[in-house]
């Protein structure tokens, strides 16, 4: 394999796979693994070894791989295999079909045996897509009916890892070292990550919607962030930290990353706000939390006309937040917009709680005022002028019936997670992994100007990426909602 071998591959291969008990990896098990090992174009170590779960195996694994529950009780538990298999896996590329699910499992069985597992992974399903741009399909199953790859017992752990090492060989002969360079390359190339972080931590983080959150040495917060590509978006940081200060200040603090995936770009705007005003991270600006707000409401008055008052309030309250017609950060830059939107609109500015006088206001003796303060424009018309007038600013309706399910499209997922949302305000979390009863959390409801923001926004202009239902009764009693 000389042509591999002198165009990037510099360390050993392990091609790796794993059967598990189908479930996520944070509460999976691995019920068998394989480790091919391949150094200098030769296999120096093979491992391979079914391994107990100690919970019974659900039948679609059985009907899937051929492995019973019996099989499994004779067989070690991870932590009696865990040395042998590190020891195949040291200092060598990872190599695996979908290479995350194959190195989240392991991660998490080491993990819990207190052994950190960081290597770096190759993924052939990239690699295929990469050198077959054109090919439809790029499973396993489509590997090997494409190539003509044999195996004896397919989904099982030691044949399939033995397929990728079939599927690179062929690789070799039928491609040039440049074109297998740029291939592979892309996936291997080093970051350019500040000095404290280990490119372990960086090469790992997830591609998929979520927070990120930037600790220094201590644990402390320096920045929140969310993306619909965690990775991505993280990387985006480091590569300008030499032009911006904020970002050269994190780069130099900077020395661990925590991540909390979501079901897509809703969920992470909302999960940004709310860790923002409860971590109150040193270089996050916006967001921040506000000690107090100051509010301009309406007030119906005995003759039907909405009135403004002014007000302060450390939170808005869920069911008055229509009432709410703008939110400012002091009482002048209220009254400043208040004023401004009265002139614009022709408003009455006693109405509007800006003078204070009996019968007309003063503008009405100008004829700038249409005559609401007495009674000679139609109630009617003049609310509707002056919602129109804050129609920016002010706080909608809640546009359904009662609390509603929000779920987001995400293609590649079969979990599900979704919000449950009520005037505003998020009551809860649903998630539902493949093969697993949903998980309700819920929250305590309050009304949040932001959450308000997104919600808002999301709903008027990406409506079509989410998914909405009616909240049933039994649900509702589920969430204490």
């Amino acid at each position: 394999m000389s042509n591999l071998r002198a165009a990037i591959f510099s360390t050993p291969l392990v091609f790796v796979d794993i059967e598990t008990n189908g479930l996520n990896h944070i509460r999976g098990r691995v019920i068998e693994v394989a480790a091919i090992r391949v150094e200098n174009g030769k296999v120096t170590q093979t491992f391979r070894s079914l391994i107990d779960p100690e919970t019974e195996l659900p039948y679609y694994i059985t009907k899937l791989t051929g492995i019973t529950t019996n099989d499994l009780k004779g067989a070690p538990t991870f932590d009696q295999i865990a040395e042998e298999l590190k020891a195949v896996l040291q200092d060598a590329i990872f190599v695996a079909h979908n290479v995350r699910f194959d190195y989240s499992f392991l991660k998490q069985e080491f993990g819990r045996l207190g052994l950190t597992f960081l290597p770096k992974q190759l993924c052939t399903v990239k690699l295929s897509r990469a050198l077959y741009p054109h090919v439809k399909g790029h499973k396993l199953a489509d590997i090997i009916q494409r190539h003509n790859f044999s195996f004896s017992a397919r989904h099982r752990a030691y044949d399939d890892a033995a397929i990728l090492w079939q599927f690179l060989q062929y690789i070799d002969k039928n491609f040039t070292p440049e074109q297998i360079q740029m291939a592979i390359g892309r996936q291997l190339q080093q970051p350019a990550i500040p000095k404290s972080l280990q490119p372990e931590l960086v090469r790992n983080l997830p591609e998929t919607a979520g927070v990120y959150i930037f600790e220094d040495a201590e644990g402390r917060p320096l920045y929140v962030g969310k993306s619909i590509n965690i990775k991505k978006r993280v990387m985006s940081h480091f590569g300008r930290d030499h032009a911006e200060s904020k970002e050269f200040k994190i780069a130099q603090a900077i020395e661990n990353i925590t991540t909390h995936e979501t079901g897509g770009e809703l969920a992470a705007l909302l999960l940004e706000s709310k860790l923002v005003k409860e971590l109150q991270p040193l270089y996050n600006r916006q967001l921040r939390r506000t000690a107090k707000l100051t509010l301009a409401k309406h007030v119906r008055n005995v003759d039907g006309y909405l009135t403004v008052v002014i007000e302060e309030a450390s939170q808005i309250d869920a069911g008055l937040a229509g009432q709410v017609l703008g939110v400012y950060p002091r009482r002048g830059k209220a009254k400043d917009a208040v004023m401004e939107l009265t002139k614009q609109h022709e408003l009455c500015p006693k109405l509007m709680g800006l003078e204070k006088s009996a019968g007309s206001c003063f503008w009405r003796q100008l004829d700038k005022c249409r005559g609401a303060c007495v009674g000679q424009e139609d109630s009617d018309a003049y609310n509707a002028r002056l919602l129109m007038a804050f129609e920016r600013q002010r706080i909608h309706a809640w546009p359904y019936k009662g609390p509603i399910l929000l779920q987001e499209k995400v293609l590649g997922s079969n979990d599900v997670k979704a919000l449950v949302v009520d005037q505003w305000c998020v009551l809860g979390e649903v998630t539902q992994e493949e093969y697993c009863d949903p998980v309700l959390e819920a929250r305590p409801r309050h009304f949040d100007l932001d959450t308000y923001k997104i919600l808002q926004s999301f709903l008027a202009s990406k409506i079509d990426r989410l998914r909405i239902q009616r909240m049933t009764a039994e649900q509702l009693t589920a969430l204490g909602a």
